[in-house]
């Protein structure tokens, strides 16, 4: 007898989430279970929204962040620093499988939300600590935002002197997060029991960097090769700018053909690949003068026609657009009921067998906490009772 099939929306259909969290670090991680079928339920302070929801472009309590970040999450609005806000959090982890924080070190103590107090209540609760630092050590009381972690993770100086342009150690951190309470859920499954997962941006910005922006370092006693950093820019054309890159030698030979200049192709400075890397300043020089008076078009069809990896740099609003991403039906637009138009990007995994949803559009504040708290069993005279004492919202 064949096993009987997951229905649900996405493989994490029936697991359940508890997320205190704010910002992206510790939310992007519900983000990414939600995405596949977690049902999620995002706690906001009472009477305070979260500092997503007026990041970006706004309209009512909806930002551009806020409505990709939240889909597919129910939102509520309770004070867990009293009495009866506790208790209804305590009720809501009983039922739950995942609780994420990202509280400042020592905080989750003081509210008796840490993973000892919680795992009393349910042994089998896989319960994420996300921090800046980690929990103890010189700078673990500190506040930290992304470009903090990006400074003293040595990011920025690999982007040789400025931040990266984005949030990227907040959500790695999420991704390294949301992936580390997975195999917290499979080893459950195994027999493993709940267990408490920290992780730290720091530690995770310097993991996620180590490949290859620290390869040097990696063999200390290895002659230093030039850095990504060095040469991972675009190319500068007559009319915009194109990224092309060549790895093995077969493309650097059909670059250089291609781009009229064959002679290249035996420079020995640039004859192997190593000998490119450490002559990377002399090889963009050449390739710079050579793209620099082209056509973008002469220059992404030159490139093309020899098989090497090139594209034309696009702006933000010409992606959508783009026949790949047309074709991989990657944007969705849709009409939210505050927000009015919207546009988020769909999952990037595709599941054959338990394909996945957006079943839910980014919530107002406060929009499902009458919902989360019938389920919990309150009724309704008690749930206006619980709103007159601004406990929840």
């Amino acid at each position: 007898m064949e096993p009987e099939k997951n229905t649900g929306a996405g493989p994490l259909a029936g697991v359940k989430v508890v997320d205190v969290s704010s910002a992206v670090a510790g939310p992007w991680v519900s983000s990414w279970l939600a995405e596949q079928g977690a049902d999620v339920i995002f706690v906001e302070k009472v009477g305070i929204p979260d500092v997503m929801r007026m990041t970006g472009a706004m309209t009512g309590d909806q930002s551009g962040c806020w409505v990709h970040m939240h889909r597919n999450k129910r939102g509520m609005d309770l004070d867990i620093r009293t009495d009866v806000g506790h208790e209804i959090l305590t009720k809501l982890v009983v039922e739950a499988d995942v609780f994420i924080q990202n509280f400042r070190p020592g905080v989750v103590e003081r509210l008796s939300i840490d993973y000892a107090s919680l795992s009393k209540l349910n042994p089998d609760l896989v319960y994420l600590s996300v921090s800046g630092f980690g929990p103890d050590g010189p700078y673990s009381d500190r506040p930290v935002y992304d470009p903090i972690i990006q400074a003293l993770s040595g990011m920025a100086e690999a982007q040789n002197g400025t931040y990266v342009k984005a949030v990227v150690a907040d959500k790695a951190t999420a991704m390294a997060g949301a992936n580390a309470v997975l195999a917290a859920l499979l080893a459950r499954a195994n027999g493993a029991g709940g267990q408490h997962v920290q992780i730290a941006l720091l530690d995770t910005m310097l993991h996620w960097m180590w490949l290859e922006v620290f390869w040097n370092e990696s063999l200390p006693d290895a002659t230093p090769t030039p850095t990504y950093s060095d040469w991972y820019e675009p190319w500068d054309t007559a009319d915009g700018q194109i990224a092309a890159n060549w790895v093995n030698f077969a493309q650097y030979r059909g670059a250089c053909v291609a781009l009229g200049r064959p002679e290249l192709a035996d420079d020995p400075r640039f004859a192997t690949r190593e000998a490119r890397l450490r002559n990377a300043d002399a090889q963009r020089a050449e390739f710079a003068a050579i793209l620099k008076p082209m056509a973008t078009v002469d220059a992404i069809s030159a490139l093309e026609a020899a098989d090497v990896p090139c594209a034309r740099v696009l702006s933000r609003q010409e992606v959508f657009d783009d026949p790949q991403v047309v074709h991989n039906g990657l944007v969705v637009e849709e009409f939210h009921a505050t927000a009015g138009r919207i546009r988020t990007v769909l999952p990037p995994a595709k599941f054959s067998g338990t394909p996945t949803q957006l079943e839910r559009q980014s919530p107002g504040k406060g929009e499902h906490t009458d919902e989360i708290l019938l389920e919990l069993g309150f009724h309704i005279r008690e749930i206006e009772e619980l709103r007159a004492n601004d406990i929840v919202a």
